[in-house]
């Protein structure tokens, strides 16, 4: 079955029809080495939502992207839940932004743009 996933930001949604995304739970953990060299590992919550998105996107939501990423600004990640085959939601952050122009034809830039969303 194909993973649903849809990107919302405020009311709209993120145009996901051209590139690839992935969709993974990760466990939320620190890890911190005592003054004996001792690394102790804290597991904080278990299958916590990540995303990791790649597409190609016009300038519009390219300054949407940014904007979100530079200000902090929440988004809503809404996908099918594996366990429930149904439409579950989660809040994050855009993280590791990455960017780059690749076309300009006098009245358009269009950008290659990766991010990922991990629920907080």
């Amino acid at each position: 079955m194909a993973q649903k996933l849809k990107l919302k930001f405020d009311t709209e949604y993120f145009p996901l029809t051209k590139g690839s995304y992935s969709f993974a739970p990760q466990n939320k953990e620190t890890i911190n080495e005592t003054e004996a060299g001792t690394l102790i590992r804290d597991i904080k919550r278990l299958g916590v939502p990540h995303i990791s998105v790649s597409s190609t996107v016009n300038d519009t939501w390219f300054q949407k992207l940014y904007n979100y990423y530079t200000s902090g600004s929440e988004i809503t990640v809404y996908h099918l839940s594996p366990a429930t085959l149904v439409e579950a939601s989660f809040s994050g952050f855009i993280q590791n932004l990455t960017y780059n122009a690749i076309t300009d034809n006098g009245t358009n830039v269009y950008w290659d743009v990766s991010f990922e969303v991990t629920a907080y």
